[in-house]
């Protein structure tokens, strides 16, 4: 019997910690909140992009010093990309399934109590809050903050995340501009349970999505997390683990300079202005 079974009765288990200032949170928001949003008690924001000590402004000199300013602006293009597209939507009436949003707006949307952890989830105080809820489940949707046992430990069923790559291979940030690089043409998502370690942990689900020819960083991310959010959604009634060995594992921070370089000399594309037109006229199958 799964968890969502065992406790239909008793609504309000699950807990979703998520981040409103990345892109593609909605894709793997919507679909859950869909079907399990009475499951739902409450939706925390993070506090920073990264963390809470990292701001954008700190953030792209960060990245513009490691990995140039031409990785560093497509970071920006695309968080702008995503936010636009749910704005000038909004405005011509297009957001019917509301897919495209940000968590803070899909939570009041499905009358959900949404609010801001201020500081790290790791904190004393914001560690309290989500103990008074007795979740039985945390979802991370986009969440960037490296969780504590102290965290991980709270639900009965542990924390789920949503990796945008298979892993264990290409854990870490950006993992689509890494596979990319590496001449991955099978790419795809993981959906696993999150220990102490990065990106590690007992694997529920795994999708294989290939990179297509005209395929941008941007373009292959969204097609990953459309499919991430209905694949969650699929396996929420069996949460069946499988314990994967860390053989052949990698993990990765930002690129390198020497890294974007490689991938622009090879013809590869981080963004394409046809990638907002996706966005903006996306329409769910």
């Amino acid at each position: 019997m799964s968890m969502i079974e065992k406790n239909k009765n008793h609504k309000k288990k699950i807990i979703i910690i998520a981040n409103d200032d990345v892109a593609y949170s909605g894709f793997l928001l919507y679909p859950l909140l869909t079907k399990y949003s009475k499951d739902v008690s409450a939706i925390f924001i993070q506090d920073g992009m990264l963390n809470t000590k990292t701001n954008p402004k700190k953030l792209f000199a960060q990245v513009s010093k490691k990995s140039g300013w031409q990785y560093a602006l497509y970071l920006v293009r695309e968080i702008i990309n995503y936010k636009a597209a749910i704005l000038i939507r909004k405005f011509f009436f297009l957001n019917n399934e509301y897919i495209l949003d940000t968590p803070s707006n899909l939570g009041k949307r499905f009358k959900i109590s949404v609010s801001r952890l201020a500081g790290s989830i790791n904190d004393e105080v914001n560690l309290q809050r989500i103990k008074q809820l007795e979740p039985d489940l945390i979802i991370a949707v986009r969440y960037a903050e490296i969780l504590k046992k102290s965290v991980i430990s709270v639900p009965n069923n542990g924390v789920i995340n949503i990796h945008p790559s298979l892993l264990p291979k290409y854990g870490g940030l950006t993992p689509v501009f890494h596979a990319m690089n590496h001449s991955e043409k099978d790419i795809g998502y993981t959906i696993h349970f999150m220990d102490e370690n990065v990106d590690s942990g007992r694997i529920v689900k795994q999708e294989i999505i290939k990179q297509e020819s005209d395929d941008s960083v941007v373009s292959l991310n969204i097609r990953i997390h459309i499919r991430a959010g209905y694949g969650l959604v699929s396996c929420m009634d069996k949460l069946n683990h499988t314990i994967v060995k860390n053989e052949n594992s990698s993990y990765f921070s930002w690129a390198d300079k020497a890294d974007v370089k490689k991938f622009l000399k090879s013809g590869m594309k981080l963004i394409k202005l046809s990638d907002f037109t996706k966005l903006l006229f996306f329409h769910p199958q």
